[in-house]
């Protein structure tokens, strides 16, 4: 039996928006394996290994060996990631029809192009800790800008709740945005300690509010799990990666000079910001209707 027309063009709008959040998705990783390699190259203080910029010692390919192999590869990578957010802020300027994904891509190539030019200052003016902290926060925030993207692409964001008998309280949502900033200021502090060796405790005791906080949220949301299952497991997954996280933290300091770890200890603070942020969107997106409009929140569909 033959399709209508209406259906086969359903089927053809539902085709490129899969295949853009799969390439949203595809970005994301990639970006996260650039701050992997960013982390890498603090870890082993490469850094200055190359010490010119854009080119490396005069070329695009220079001998990969030693801190060469960390820094030239973290440019590589670097590059790679730039293009694809490129293409993607293209892709969604030509086929998104909703006008806030369109700019939140804009924002993401602007985002990327702005860490370049840090990544940059950082070589030319020998590693000022106040560019090369900014450079890794907004690495860190390049990343949740695409996940953001990845999600906001992705057949749950079209799930998404449409009756008053899903939103949540009030006080969810508020705890979620204090987890989210809990965990950026602890990224940041993280990298404070990075490139100074400053600010141990502060780093500690914001773990200690982080670490309470998420398991609050977790708590709270997952009494809930029968009626909100998707949110439940966006609240144990972000308590999980934040126990990890500090569980991580814990063992790096009897191994400080262990590069798996305080590489890992990075990347794991990435997944920790990116799904909080993915958290604190739903449980905004769960609030009362008059509620979003009133605060200009992108709602459903």
């Amino acid at each position: 039996m033959s399709q209508s027309p209406n259906h086969l063009i359903t089927q053809s709008r539902n085709a490129r928006t899969g295949a853009l959040h799969a390439f949203a998705v595809l970005t994301a990783g990639a970006t996260f394996l650039l701050l992997v390699a960013g982390g890498l190259v603090t870890s082993t203080d490469s850094g200055l290994a190359v010490p010119d910029w854009p080119l490396s010692y005069g070329t695009w390919f220079p001998p990969m060996v030693g801190g060469i192999l960390y820094e030239h590869g973290h440019r590589m990578i670097a590059g790679l990631v730039g293009l694809m957010i490129l293409a993607l802020a293209v892709w969604l300027a030509r086929r998104e029809p909703r006008a806030w994904v369109r700019r939140l891509g804009y924002v993401a190539l602007g985002a990327v192009v702005a860490q370049a030019v840090l990544g940059g200052l950082t070589v030319l003016l020998l590693l000022p800790p106040a560019v090369s902290i900014t450079h890794a926060c907004l690495g860190q925030t390049v990343f949740c800008l695409v996940v953001s993207l990845a999600y906001a692409t992705s057949p749950a964001w079209q799930a998404a709740p449409r009756s008053a008998g899903d939103t949540v309280p009030k006080g969810w949502s508020a705890l979620g945005m204090l987890a989210i900033h809990l965990a950026a200021l602890q990224l940041a502090l993280g990298a404070v300690i990075r490139h100074t060796g400053y600010a141990v405790m502060p780093h500690i005791g914001n773990a200690i509010l982080l670490v309470a906080v998420a398991l609050g949220l977790a708590w709270a949301v997952a009494s809930a799990r029968p009626a909100r299952p998707v949110l439940a497991a966006h609240a144990l997954r972000f308590a999980a990666l934040v126990a990890a996280q500090a569980g991580w933290g814990w063992g790096l300091f009897g191994h400080r000079g262990s590069v798996a770890l305080r590489t890992g200890h990075v990347a794991l603070g990435a997944l920790v910001l990116a799904q909080g942020v993915v958290l604190a969107w739903e449980l905004r997106r769960r609030r009362a209707p008059s509620a979003a409009r009133a605060s200009g929140e992108p709602v459903a569909g």
